[in-house]
């Protein structure tokens, strides 16, 4: 691992969304889109928020099983159709990221190998 990065690790795919159509047309064709992708190999889970301050602006939060799954389900040819319908409504900024740390209410779950730093407790106590 020359990067420090695990390719076979699970990866999330971070979408910012500003949508220039109708926001109601927008979720649907976005929903359209989740159920295509929720039927692709390697696909764990995704959420759609839309921001309070600016209702014209969502992020999709998509975790994948990997790398691999991610680029193999978005270079599929059913999946240009999707893409297509999204940027008509909307343009968008992406990328692809690997946890390096992660936190619940509950404390410290996961600090990615390869973090020199002590790991200090964070729950608050």
């Amino acid at each position: 691992m020359p990067d420090g990065i695990r390719h076979d690790a699970e990866v999330t795919f971070v979408n910012r969304f500003t949508v220039h159509g109708p926001a109601a047309e927008f979720e649907e064709v976005f929903a359209r889109t989740s159920a295509f992708m929720a039927r692709q190999p390697g696909f764990v889970r995704h959420s759609l928020l839309r921001e309070l301050e600016d209702p014209a602006v969502y992020v999709n939060l998509a975790v994948w099983a990997d790398r691999a799954s991610f680029r193999r389900a978005v270079g599929r040819p059913e999946f240009a159709p999707h893409a297509a319908a999204l940027r008509a409504l909307s343009h968008s900024e992406n990328g692809l990221f690997t946890a390096r740390l992660s936190v619940s209410g509950q404390g410290l779950e996961h600090l990615a190998q390869g973090l020199d730093d002590p790991v200090l407790d964070v729950r608050g106590e």
